[in-house]
């Protein structure tokens, strides 16, 4: 089955016309959890104490699931670190 997968980065959206030929969801699955981590190691905020990653997969049939990962930086301490 082919799945496809709309990357959201903030407000930005990526849609996927292309997709995926994989075996059944669970594939689909790791696919898109793979590729949110990828996505968080390479898109940490450096400007922004917030931010949030998503992957929206379907197939034709339409939506399967959505995974998604939100960053927030919260200072307890007063100050906040610097940016690196």
């Amino acid at each position: 089955m082919i799945y496809f997968f709309d990357v959201r980065d903030g407000a930005d959206l990526s849609r996927d016309d292309t997709g995926i030929d994989l075996p059944d969801s669970a594939a689909a699955r790791l696919q898109a959890t793979l590729a949110l981590t990828e996505m968080a190691r390479d898109n940490l905020p450096s400007n922004g104490d917030e931010r949030k990653l998503s992957i929206h997969v379907r197939t034709a049939e339409g939506p399967q699931f959505d995974v998604s990962l939100d960053y927030e930086l919260q200072v307890i301490s007063g100050q906040a670190p610097d940016a690196q």
